[in-house]
């Protein structure tokens, strides 16, 4: 296994958490905090966090949306 290469992957997956939950928490109308909580706790950061979904690929926004959709929120 390349551990640099997993490394990597991970600390740029986890710099952009803080991007997704201040999406989040202005599309909630929810300080950043509560909506970093929130999303800790959705399905869509656990698949995030999983290499096997492929969902850190995809952009921010579609993050928020389907974490958005997750909790049953409309655009």
């Amino acid at each position: 296994m390349d551990y640099y290469n997993k490394d990597l992957i991970d600390t740029l997956r986890w710099g952009r958490i803080g991007t997704i939950t201040c999406h989040i928490a202005k599309k909630l109308n929810i300080s950043p905090l509560e909506a970093l909580k929130k999303f800790y706790r959705s399905l869509t950061c656990e698949k995030f966090h999983n290499r096997m979904t492929g969902l850190y690929l995809y952009s921010d926004l579609y993050i928020v949306d389907n974490y958005l959709a997750e909790i049953g929120m409309t655009q």
